[in-house]
């Protein structure tokens, strides 16, 4: 083996990009492609003083293959609320730096995070500009803006079209994710500080490309127009746009709590985002019913427990439980796939809307104990236990939810009992055990039971001990349970 030389090195930025790395990669043309939130900003660039300002946000809307459009709401000391299309043309370099090129504007452009994002400067020879753009979810709606939001931005005070000074605001604005909005902030200008109060309408009103309007007034009456770009598939984050009175601002506004929609979870495994139709699921929250909670004690599943109800997309879903700070229930069958609106009553006060999104198929393997263990049924009737293992070779019943669309035997209807009989996924499906794949002979609905699935497997080879149950349908894996297993 040749001896190992640490020598001095002196490189230039030129050679950075040349040096080994570890992990690293390449960009092309293709790695902005889909839709962007972004957001403009701009001012005259041939003086010192601020003669002239420009603030946008919108989407920006790659192809992959080199084309691009910009759709923005502009406001600028001119005019407000000015809708603005661009197409263009865009070429990335495998260094990650490239060109945006519009009829009148050239950019520069840097892309990060693996295309998820970029940055761009430039100018038309009368202002300069700098932006920056990050995806945007695949689909929102109202209720994805949801709760209390942090509120940040800068912008200018206007006199006629001159630039009176600049105005720094800081506040909050709260969404009822019904397409209601009360918002607070303070805005700085010099030494002094306002403060304001409004109040007002919003809606995400594009869902394919998760953009929203708001107008608002304050308390002596003055209107504001917002405009959201959300770049956060929980709602969590978005880019901020508005006008006011002799005003304009531009910021970004950010969840101050967990978004309403991760509240609501998969029934067994909790997880956000994966309550399939038919599946059980829980939310969480203050105030949902009365205490002590109480448990349905009939079938099919009433829809209101005391005095609490669940809607989704308007439609009543069929409560287990229901108490102040958790209500479980079960997914509508015939909600469709994507996102939905969910909404608890309790008695004549409504909550907020929260978002929820419905994927086809989420599996959740139910759990016991304080050792994740999964509810798996041995051949004996036992459950599986530390004391009570399963033995390779053994056909064992494992408990989930989740499990999505199903050829069913008889009638599958919410809120009423499963069909007895055989009720298959009509998904792609597979299990493993500490990942090795176990011999499927069942998954599918449990009769007489409410958004209960099962799936009936042989325990391949593995040594003895706890190990890692993972049931996937559809492609999406559950929750990793433990189950017992002797030789």
């Amino acid at each position: 083996m040749g001896k190992l030389w640490l020598l001095p090195v002196v490189f230039t930025f030129g050679d950075a990009f040349a040096q080994p790395q570890i992990g690293g990669g390449t960009c092309s043309t293709a790695s902005l492609s889909g839709n962007y939130a972004i957001t403009l900003t701009g001012r005259q660039a041939s003086s010192t003083a601020f003669t002239s300002v420009y603030q946008a946000n919108g989407v920006a809307t790659y192809d992959g293959q080199g084309n691009v459009t910009f759709a923005l709401t502009a406001n600028s000391n001119v005019s407000a609320v000015q809708a603005v299309k661009q197409t263009g043309k865009v070429s990335i370099s495998s260094n990650c730096s490239g060109t945006l090129t519009f009829p009148n504007e050239t950019f520069n452009l840097a892309v990060y995070n693996q295309g998820k994002g970029f940055l761009f400067s430039g100018t038309d020879m009368i202002s300069s500009f700098s932006g920056t753009g990050s995806v945007q979810p695949a689909t929102c709606v109202t209720a994805l803006l949801s709760g209390v939001y942090a509120m940040n931005a800068n912008g200018f005070n206007l006199s006629g079209t001159a630039i009176s000074s600049v105005a720094d605001i800081t506040g909050l604005l709260q969404f009822d994710g019904k397409g209601s909005i009360v918002a607070n902030w303070s805005m700085t200008s010099g030494t002094t500080v306002t403060q304001v109060a409004a109040t007002g309408t919003y809606a995400v009103n594009t869902p394919t490309s998760c953009l929203g309007t708001a107008t608002l007034a304050d308390t002596n009456g003055k209107a504001y127009t917002f405009d959201f770009s959300l770049n956060d598939p929980t709602g969590a984050n978005f880019l901020l746009l508005a006008s006011g009175p002799e005003l304009t601002f531009s910021g970004t506004g950010h969840s101050s709590f967990q978004n309403p929609s991760q509240s609501v979870g998969n029934g067994a495994s909790f997880k956000a985002g994966e309550t399939a139709p038919g599946s059980i699921f829980s939310i969480f929250g203050t105030d949902l019913g009365a205490a002590p909670g109480v448990n349905a004690s009939v079938l099919p599943l009433p829809g209101t427990i005391g005095a609490t109800q669940v809607t989704v997309n308007g439609e009543t879903a069929p409560l287990f439980y229901a108490g102040p700070g958790q209500v479980n229930a079960q997914m509508p069958v015939d909600i469709a796939p994507g996102l939905a609106t969910l909404v608890v009553s309790n008695g004549t006060v409504n909550s907020n809307a929260a978002a929820v999104t419905v994927p086809e198929a989420a599996p959740g393997i139910f759990t016991y104990g304080t050792n994740n263990h999964a509810v798996v049924i041995n051949p004996s009737g036992a459950t599986n236990a530390d004391s009570l293992p399963a033995h390779v070779g053994d056909t064992v019943v494992a408990y989930f939810t989740g499990g999505g669309p199903v050829n069913p035997s008889g009638t599958w209807a919410t809120g009423d009992p499963s069909p007895d009989g055989k009720s298959p996924v009509t998904s792609t499906n597979s299990i493993t055990v500490n990942g090795k794949a176990a011999q499927v002979m069942y998954v599918g609905l449990s009769g007489g039971s409410v958004g209960l699935y099962q799936a009936n497997f042989v325990i391949p080879q593995v040594v003895a001990g706890d190990h890692p149950l993972v049931i996937t349908v559809n492609g999406v894996k559950s929750n990793s349970a433990a189950i017992s297993i002797a030789e």
